[in-house]
């Protein structure tokens, strides 16, 4: 980062204050990895979730936890039944069977939010919180938000799960994370 220092009684000039900008733009947090950030007039705000360390975690509760549920060849993952804000997401809730997702590759497990853009709340359809499986990595658009639950490691010869990393921290719902446009 190339930051000018300006003295007293210089003039200051557009390529000094150039410089200054881009340090200053270069240094703005634009995402967390593991949690969230606001950015207001104010400030910004990083909220971290709680993450399992080491690979312990014994007490720690798993929410959605992804478990290797495959049958021979037939790759699928069981998800952990929870609820988010309050809700079970679509194909989950008391008295439903195991929660499967199949997979065919490396991939990606998220919970998916759709919001009211106007009211700015999640919207009431059963089918506006799911958890579902991506091949690539989702953004957030300017209704959905996209939580990472898990991410699916996969072989192929023969066709087996070498890993599942769970992220385990509970999923927030949160309009701000959408990908406004002006």
């Amino acid at each position: 980062m190339d930051i000018p220092n300006f003295r007293r009684g210089l003039e200051l000039n557009s390529t000094e204050l150039n410089k200054l900008s881009n340090a200053i733009r270069s240094a703005a947090v634009t995402s967390v990895i593991g949690g969230t950030f606001s950015r207001t007039p104010g400030g910004t705000t990083i909220m971290v979730d709680a993450q399992v360390r080491g690979g312990g975690g014994a007490g720690v509760k798993c929410w959605f936890e992804a478990t290797n549920a495959s049958v021979e060849t037939a790759l699928k993952v069981k998800i952990a039944q929870d609820q988010i804000a309050g809700r079970y997401p679509n194909g989950m809730g008391l008295g439903f069977p195991d929660f499967i997702l199949d997979i065919s590759q490396n991939c990606y497990i998220y919970a998916r939010i759709l919001f009211n853009t106007t009211t700015l709340e999640i919207e009431t359809g059963s089918d506006s919180i799911t958890v579902l499986k991506s091949n690539d990595l989702q953004s957030n658009t300017a209704s959905e938000q996209y939580i990472l639950l898990a991410t699916v490691e996969t072989e192929t010869d023969p066709a087996r799960i070498v890993a599942i990393n769970n992220v385990c921290s509970q999923p927030q719902p949160n309009p701000c994370a959408l990908a406004w446009t002006t």
